[in-house]
Parts: C-alpha cells; sequence; structure tokens
C-alpha cells in the first residue's frame, strides 16, 4: 500500500501581477420603489379615504402635494434597466500624472445620481471626498497616482434615482479598475563615454580607426575613402592627396542588476521623501533613459522580487518602455530565497555592470564580488537614502543604524578592495568619474606574453 504525502505548502508568498484595466461595466438592475414614495402613496391613499370617509375636503387639501409627488414620480419612472460603463482615461500612468475615471449610464435616463470612488493607497481622488454627480447619463471623478507600481484605482458605486426620488437603483459596485504607474526617471546626465563598445551603431569612440565623427588621423587617400573627406591643406602642400580618418562610433552593451530585497523608509510617494527601493527603481529608470537615448544596448534583471520578467538585451524608446513597465511591477521582498544566479547567468563579458542596491542585503553584495571575479566591468551603485540615518526615531533606532551602518561599510570596503567601485547615487554626473577611469584603464596599455 502506498501512502500519498500530504503537499507540502509553498512558503513563498504569493504575488499577483496586475494588468492594466482601463474598461469596466455592469448592469446596475431593476429600479425599485424608494421608501419616500411608498410612504408618499400610503400617506395620499389614506387620506384620500379619510377625507371620503370623514366628508373631510380639508384633508384632500393637505395630501395634495403628496399626490401629486406620488403620481408624478410615477409616471416619470424609468422603463428600462440601465447599464453603467466605467473608463479609465489611461491604462499606464506616470508618478504624479492624472486621470479621469468616466461612469456613462445606458441607456441615458431622465435621472440623477452620484458615484463613489473607494480610497486605496497611493492614489489621490479630486474632489477628495470621491464623490461626484451624474447628470444627463455621464459622471467623472478625476485622480492622480503619487507612487509607481501596479495597483487597483478602488471600486467605484453607482445610485441612481429617478424624478422626486421616486424609483432607485442601487448603490452597485463595479469591478475594479487596474493601472500601472511608471517611474519617473530621476535626473540623470553622464558626459563621459561607456566603456567597451562593440556593436555596430552609437554614440561611443571605438578603439578602431572607421566611420565616424571623432578626429584620428591624416592619412593618404586610399579607393573607397569619400571625397568630403579630402584634407586640402596637407594634400596641396605634399602633392597626394590626404584624407582625414575617424574612430568608428559604435554601441555598448548595459548591464543593470536591480536590488528589491528591501524597501527602506516610510513610504511617503512622489510628493515626499523616496525609499530605498524609490531611489533604486526611479535611478534605474535613468540611467536607462540615458543610455538607451545613446542608442546602447541594454539588459534588465532583478533579484528579490517574484514573478519579474526577465528583460533581454533591446535599445530604443520601445526598450525603454518595457524597462519602465518591468520595473514598475517589481514586489519588494517577495522572493527572499533567490540568490541571484539566474539573474547573472548569460551576461555578455564586455556589458558594462551597474548594480543598484542599497547595500544592506548580503545577497546582492556577494552578487557584485562575483560578477567582479568573472572579469567583468562592475560598477556599484549606492541607493541608500541619507534621510534614512540621519533623524532616528529615539535612542534604540540610533544605535541599530549606527550598527548596521557599520556593518555595511565594511561590506563597501570588501568591494571597494577587490576593484569595484561604489559610486554614491547623487543624481546627474554621479558616475562620469568612475566612467572616465574605466575608460582610461580600458585604453591603458597591457602587459601580454611574448610568443
Amino acid at each position: 500500500m502506498r501512502v500519498r504525502p500530504f503537499p507540502q505548502a509553498d512558503p513563498r508568498p504569493e504575488v499577483r501581477t496586475l494588468l492594466p484595466r482601463t474598461t469596466s461595466s455592469r448592469s446596475l438592475g431593476e429600479w425599485t420603489a424608494t421608501a419616500a414614495h411608498t410612504r408618499a402613496v400610503i400617506l395620499a391613499t389614506a387620506a384620500a379615504v379619510a377625507a371620503v370617509a370623514g366628508r373631510r375636503p380639508d384633508l384632500l387639501v393637505i395630501s395634495a402635494p403628496l399626490v401629486v409627488a406620488a403620481v408624478w414620480g410615477h409616471l416619470a419612472r424609468p422603463r428600462h434597466p440601465v447599464d453603467a460603463a466605467v473608463t479609465l482615461g489611461s491604462g499606464t500612468l506616470r508618478e504624479g500624472d492624472v486621470a479621469d475615471v468616466t461612469v456613462r449610464i445606458r441607456p441615458a435616463a431622465r435621472a440623477e445620481g452620484i458615484i463613489t470612488l473607494a480610497s486605496t493607497p497611493w492614489v489621490e481622488r479630486r474632489p477628495v471626498s470621491g464623490i461626484a454627480r451624474v447628470e444627463d447619463g455621464l459622471g467623472a471623478i478625476a485622480l492622480r497616482t503619487t507612487r509607481w507600481g501596479r495597483r487597483q484605482i478602488g471600486t467605484v458605486s453607482i445610485t441612481l434615482s429617478s424624478v422626486w426620488g421616486a424609483y432607485r437603483v442601487g448603490p452597485t459596485d463595479v469591478p475594479d479598475l487596474a493601472t500601472a504607474t511608471l517611474p519617473v526617471p530621476a535626473a540623470f546626465d553622464a558626459a563621459a563615454p561607456t566603456p567597451h563598445p562593440r556593436g555596430l551603431v552609437g554614440l561611443n569612440r571605438s578603439s578602431r580607426p572607421g566611420s565616424g565623427s571623432e578626429f584620428n588621423t591624416i592619412r593618404q587617400f586610399h579607393p573607397g575613402d569619400r571625397l568630403r573627406r579630402i584634407h586640402w591643406p596637407v594634400s596641396l602642400r605634399t602633392g597626394a592627396l590626404h584624407v582625414t580618418s575617424t574612430y568608428a562610433d559604435e554601441d555598448a552593451h548595459v548591464f543593470l542588476l536591480v536590488d528589491a530585497f528591501s524597501d527602506l523608509g516610510p513610504r511617503e510617494g512622489i510628493d515626499g521623501r523616496p525609499t530605498s527601493l524609490d531611489v533604486t527603481v526611479r535611478a534605474a529608470g535613468a540611467i536607462s533613459e540615458h543610455f538607451l537615448s545613446s542608442n546602447d544596448r541594454l539588459t534588465l534583471r532583478t533579484v528579490g522580487a517574484a514573478n519579474v520578467p526577465r528583460l533581454g538585451v533591446g535599445s530604443g524608446t520601445k526598450h525603454l518602455r518595457r524597462v519602465l513597465e518591468t520595473l514598475a511591477s517589481i514586489a519588494p521582498a517577495s522572493e527572499r530565497r533567490d540568490d541571484g544566479e539566474r539573474a547573472i547567468r548569460g551576461v555578455d563579458p564586455n556589458a558594462l555592470c551597474l548594480v543598484l542596491s542599497p547595500l544592506i542585503v548580503p545577497t546582492t553584495v556577494g552578487l557584485a564580488h562575483t560578477l567582479a571575479t568573472r572579469g567583468m566591468t562592475t560598477v556599484v551603485v549606492d541607493t541608500f537614502p541619507d534621510h534614512l540615518a540621519e533623524d532616528p526615531g529615539n535612542v534604540y533606532e540610533a544605535l541599530a543604524w549606527r550598527i548596521r551602518l557599520l556593518s555595511r561599510q565594511a561590506q563597501v570596503h570588501s568591494l571597494v578592495a577587490r576593484g569595484v567601485p561604489v559610486v554614491p547615487w547623487h543624481g546627474p554626473g554621479s558616475l562620469d568619474h568612475v566612467l572616465r577611469d574605466i575608460a582610461r584603464r580600458a585604453a591603458a596599455p597591457r602587459m601580454g606574453r611574448r610568443r
């Protein structure tokens, strides 16, 4: 007899990737009489009966408004059930962008009502109450997203009432809409060239001569040289045609490794102080935008986050959009068992490896050591926010930060001792110095074996 073991539960947390959903619809159901209309009908009928039985014409005069309201509300009641269609202005937003949630009632009945948008984190409603009127079958509420990520915008509740409030439908909840908020890339620019260009088309100067824009030397004319490159002063002086030669312009390969093991600091959105993951994600977006605008190739990998797609090599504006969408799908610390070996597998040996991390989890430090051991050009971008340790809440928190920062300093020293530069992220110009040093080191003469 075989005994089947009980299935083991997966200790990893469940992470759902919400796809953008911009439209939703639902039937609001049949119109039902309200308590006010029922009360008006009962009181009007009772007053009419009492006036006839008691020969009291004054009761008919007193109940006349109730009779008019009851009869008018009944004659003007909607005859058909209605449907509600909710539309979000855009399924993909940037941090701080504003979009409208529009509600359309079909068929457009002669009714008024209200729509309510539930409150959700990182979504600001305008008006702040999240309540708007529905007139002529149309209503709208504006929302503003304040932090990157994929999330639902909140439940939309719809309530409609006919003339005199006689009949009502709702409140009915429409299925939630979902949006993807892309991180706003931080301000970044680098004047230094990217080391190790090995591609075909780009803006980086190669070490070999070819078709480019940077001057190399003046040499004699060869068949196939362009006539516009003829250097006439030297040609007239020597009596032979000479042309100017240039260095080839090539593209480089940049490998980004994003540390998603932790998200340190209070989450205040784009209007407040950033967390460590906010700095990391926005820095990754800024670096990607800079290199992809220079026609370089870029690869993005993440560690410590589950259900994040592996983004391969690409270039151009479409690849930048894919990079930002991948960054928006990061859920921090959702895969703590990730050792990073899969993330650094198959990396181009000539790629510039940029590791973006607050250097809190030792796993990321070990990955930087591994990349440097394999002979790859590795740079660690320190994304630890300075404000976390500047204003501790109490004495014990200050002591804990001091101990942790001492350990972190030892990890940084181990990277520097191996030859891996650690650069704090400060926006524009953060990588200029280290990229120039790497390019100068790559162009320096090297020792080789004599055969």
